[in-house]
């Protein structure tokens, strides 16, 4: 794991990070369970750290993030939430994978009526294609 942010400030650069922001950062450390970020515009000596989970890290079906990323690669992606007890910023790649789909889904309003076809029947629920989504 990482070192806890200790300076100033980090904590204040931490504090100009909010949920929903496309960010940047690079790789530093991949777990079985998560990758770590350098997050990128940090002012300052030391680092901003970010973590996504590996579930989060892409939408395809993976095994380890060993098979998605690399230590020093470059990612995009969106903050989840800060942590500001923890000091990490918590991200989602999976998020920022398909831009047209981002644009889409960011344009859905909660309680808005919309139009699609059922793609498949589970037991916890079902999964539709709305009209106007992106081809992926």
């Amino acid at each position: 794991m990482t070192e806890p942010l200790s300076s100033e400030p980090q904590k204040a650069f931490l504090n100009t990070i909010r949920a929903g922001e496309v960010r940047t950062g690079r790789v530093i450390s991949v777990e079985d369970r998560e990758v770590l970020v350098e997050l990128d515009g940090f002012p300052g000596p030391g680092r901003a750290v970010g973590c996504i989970p590996h579930g989060d890290l892409t939408r395809k079906a993976t095994g380890h993030p060993s098979e998605v990323v690399s230590i020093g690669q470059q990612l995009t992606f969106e903050v989840i939430g800060v942590d500001r007890q923890q000091e990490r910023v918590w991200a989602s790649a999976a998020a920022c994978e398909d831009p047209a789909l981002r644009a889409f889904l960011l344009g859905l309003r909660r309680g808005a009526a919309h139009q699609g076809q059922v793609q498949s029947v589970h037991n916890f629920g079902e999964f539709v294609n709305l009209d106007g989504e992106p081809d992926q």
